[in-house]
């Protein structure tokens, strides 16, 4: 367990979890996500061809993707989960290229996209709303003409309500957890304890390892007011995995934003 001098847990996030990221993730119905991108893809009348996936953790999606005929690059702010990510791709051997970047300053030179999409609440990890907005300008400098950017984010009713509290200890499971989340209403942050114990069997000794994730809610007015101060013409939000509007107790939200087309 990584801590101070005083006992209290070292913050990190995707830190010492990152070996056991994809583990923690399987239960995600990743081609589900992929259906849904694509149909919301279709209802907006673009039809992208190269696709940045920003914020791509181990590239699960990036690869789904690149075996659906897109050409994708992946961009990620940990090292850590890029180093799975181009080893899970070279082993399926799929053409995409991985950049460390963060999103709030994001430049990948000459280098154009007709859609970027960011999944799994990464934008929530943004806890500074000014890079929030220098994220949306900065890929809305990287997308062609009429080219999309799809993400979704957590609501304040997700947080605030406990979602982050979770655990695991079944015995056929070789990483147990317990994560326990706070919330503020004041500053509008998540804060989750997160401590993990990873069981390697056959004798071996358990790993005890903690990190502390944030996360901050921001509102449906506020974003989609940034993605139209950064020069999108058209915004969309819908409740997650439907095309219905958002709901007072929605807990996720998907937003499609579109460059005009000149």
């Amino acid at each position: 367990m990584l801590t101070k001098p005083d006992g209290s847990p070292v913050e990190t996030s995707f830190g010492a979890v990152t070996p056991f990221y994809d583990s923690l993730m399987s239960g995600v119905p990743y081609r589900f996500w992929s259906d849904y991108i694509e149909k919301l893809w279709k209802k907006h009348g673009t039809h992208p061809k190269a696709v940045l996936d920003l914020a791509c953790g181990t590239g699960t999606v990036s690869r789904l993707l690149a075996t659906r005929g897109y050409a994708v690059t992946g961009s990620d702010l940990s090292a850590g989960m890029l180093e799975v990510a181009r080893q899970k791709t070279g082993d399926a051997d799929l053409a995409i290229e991985f950049f460390q970047q963060d999103a709030a300053e994001l430049d990948l030179g000459d280098l154009r996209f007709d859609a970027v999409i960011c999944l799994f609440d990464s934008l929530n990890y943004i806890l500074d709303p000014e890079r929030v907005q220098s994220a949306f300008a900065r890929v809305f400098a990287l997308l062609n003409p009429g080219g999309t950017l799809l993400f979704d984010v957590n609501t304040e009713y997700a947080l605030a309500e406990g979602m982050f509290n979770q655990s695991c200890t079944r015995r056929d499971e070789p990483l147990h957890y317990r994560w326990r989340s706070r919330y503020d209403a004041g500053t509008r942050l998540c804060t989750v304890h997160m401590r993990f114990v990873y069981d390697p069997g056959s004798g071996a000794e358990s790993q005890i390892f903690t990190e502390i994730h944030r996360q901050r809610a921001y509102s449906k007015e506020e974003l989609t007011g940034w993605l139209r101060n950064a020069g999108f013409a058209e915004v969309s939000v819908y409740d997650a995995y439907s095309t219905d509007p958002p709901k007072k107790r929605s807990d996720r939200l998907f937003y499609l934003a579109v460059k005009p087309p000149q």
